[in-house]
């Protein structure tokens, strides 16, 4: 099957990834220890190019056809702004640094990769389980620990223990609690023991009908 190429998209990140290596480059070269987090940055950027090509969603797994929009929002928050504070750090409160250039840079880069690798293999896959929602969450908490360490902000230690890890928390909770749900719904409405590829989009498709049935109902009462 030819894949078909998303023209707009491609354009539009291949301009994000020249801007941003030019600008990174100018932004951060003019301070010490830059090097190892420029190409961490990039990396950061390239993968998230090619999430939005992809149109995957950056922070729920989009496994569950079934989104709690306000977790993903303010996850989202605390990850862009994470990024942020991580850059100032580096530029303007270098006071609050970690000092462990190279080493933290260097196991960060490798957690970011990992974490990168787990996810993939979370996504690749066409039947979900729980133990493929964990290991998505699992990449996002790796995810989160490259930050704080590529970074070496202070700052970021406490904002990811205390926002960004319960917000994991939550968004793992909250897939786990609907994919129970739906299981429930497949085998004891369905009557159906094993799921197969072929009627998964159906399954979903009829629990998500359920679903908003009884949204109705709730609402006219």
């Amino acid at each position: 099957m030819q894949t078909k190429i998303k023209w707009k998209r491609l354009i539009w990140v291949i301009f994000i990834y020249l801007y941003s290596g030019l600008f990174f480059y100018n932004f951060l070269n003019p301070y010490s220890n830059w090097h190892l987090v420029y190409v961490y940055t990039m990396f950061l950027i390239v993968w998230l190019g090619v999430e939005y090509y992809e149109k995957h969603l950056f922070f729920q797994s989009g496994l569950l056809r079934y989104f709690n929009w306000s977790l993903r929002t303010f996850f989202a928050l605390f990850f862009y702004s994470s990024f942020i504070v991580g850059l100032a750090t580096l530029v303007w409160w270098q006071d609050n640094k970690i000092n462990f250039y190279p080493f933290g840079q260097i196991v960060g880069i490798a957690l970011f990769i990992y974490s990168i690798i787990l996810r993939r293999r979370a996504l690749a896959e066409q039947i979900i389980t729980q133990d493929i929602i964990s290991t998505f969450y699992l990449s996002l908490c790796f995810l989160t620990i490259s930050v704080v360490l590529a970074y070496g902000s202070i700052f970021l230690i406490p904002y990811a223990i205390f926002i960004g890890f319960p917000l994991i928390l939550l968004q793992y909770n909250f897939e786990k609690k609907h994919y129970k749900r739906f299981e429930e719904f497949v085998h004891n409405k369905e009557q159906i023991s094993m799921i197969k590829i072929q009627q998964y989009d159906k399954l979903w498709d009829k629990y998500l009908d359920r679903l908003q049935k009884k949204s109705k109902n709730r609402n006219k009462k």
